[in-house]
């Protein structure tokens, strides 16, 4: 299901940014304060020293923001993040693996440096006190996109776990091992089709691994993705 899937998002360039083109198609189904937070966040990791910003309440602010735009916090407590204090702590605790991993861009790693980046993305996925609820892969991948949009892709469970898993629910247990999985496959797009940042062309694509994603959302509302049974 899964390799049925990459191979029809991936099967050319041309293909791919057409289905992420269809995701702009979608675009109104957003609300407005979504993209708003998400660009004040990437604005600001373009311009600043990323150092700097991990000790910036007002940085830490609009990335609490966007993950509560980004439907994290919700009313029905079926998504909730946790207090403020606890997730500034949680980014300043590991403020020297996200500095690392900051230097690192998906459409340059390296081959031989995968098992390393993922080695130390498993350990801050399990570190970083995001999700008050235990569902927490959507919620963690979301907040570790916005603090290293570069590298890490955000996952849904509309869109992403559709094409990944032909379903929308996992087994909490296994949400560490789906977001390594998912960041492979990531990896394996963006050197499929030599992405670079000369391609982002939309104004969500505001790095390659959110360009894939939207492609994957334009993908999955466009055709009829397989399936497991």
């Amino acid at each position: 299901m899964l390799e049925a899937n990459v191979m029809r998002l991936s099967e050319s360039r041309e293909s791919f940014h057409r289905y992420a083109y269809l995701y702009y198609e979608r675009e109104t189904d957003f609300p407005r304060s979504s993209y708003h937070f998400h660009r004040r966040v990437i604005d600001a990791i373009r311009q600043q020293p990323y150092e700097n910003l991990l000790k910036s309440v007002h940085f830490l602010d609009c990335v609490y923001a966007v993950l509560a735009t980004w439907g994290m916090d919700r009313m029905d407590r079926s998504a909730s993040l946790v207090d403020f204090d606890a997730f500034a702590q949680s980014v300043t605790n590991n403020a020297t693996a996200l500095l690392e991993l900051s230097k690192l861009k998906l459409h340059l790693l390296a081959p031989n440096a995968q098992e390393v980046v993922k080695t130390d993305l498993a350990r801050l996925y399990e570190n970083l006190q995001v999700m008050n609820t235990r569902a927490r892969l959507v919620g963690l991948s979301k907040a570790m996109h916005h603090l290293l949009p570069d590298l890490v892709p955000p996952i849904d469970r509309k869109h992403t776990l559709t094409f990944f898993y032909g379903r929308k629910y996992y087994p909490e247990k296994e949400g560490g091992q789906m977001f390594l999985d998912i960041f492979d496959v990531f990896y394996r797009i963006c050197r499929r089709l030599d992405l670079s940042q000369s391609d982002l062309r939309g104004r969500w694509d505001t790095s390659v691994p959110k360009m894939i994603d939207n492609a994957i959302i334009g993908f999955v509302s466009a055709e009829e993705p397989l399936r497991s049974d």
